[in-house]
C-alpha cells in the first residue's frame, strides 16, 4: 500500500488534469461558462473533501478506510468526467 503522501500527490495530479480538461473542453466546444464553472467547482470541492479525509483517518481501521476511500474516489471521478463530457 502506498503511503499517505503518495496518495495525496496522486490525487493532486488527477485533479489538476481534470481541471485542465475542463479548460480545454470549454475552448474546443465553445461551452457555456456556467457549466464550466460548475465542473471546476466540483473538482475543487472533491479535492478538498478527499484531501481532508485522507489527513484524518483512524489508524486502527486503515485497510477498511482505504478500501472505502478508493471506491468513493473512483465513483466521484466518474461523475466529474461525465460532467466534463457534457460541457
Amino acid at each position: 500500500m502506498a503511503n499517505k503522501r503518495q496518495i495525496k500527490k496522486s490525487l493532486k495530479f488527477i485533479m489538476n488534469d481534470l481541471f485542465t480538461a475542463t479548460i480545454i473542453a470549454s475552448v474546443q466546444k465553445d461551452a457555456k461558462a456556467d457549466k464550466v464553472e460548475e465542473a471546476q467547482e466540483k473538482i475543487l470541492k472533491t479535492y478538498s473533501d478527499f484531501n481532508s479525509r485522507l489527513s484524518n483517518y483512524e489508524r486502527r481501521n486503515a485497510k477498511a478506510f482505504f478500501k472505502q476511500f478508493k471506491t468513493e474516489i473512483n465513483a466521484e471521478l466518474e461523475n466529474i468526467i461525465k460532467s466534463i463530457e457534457e460541457i
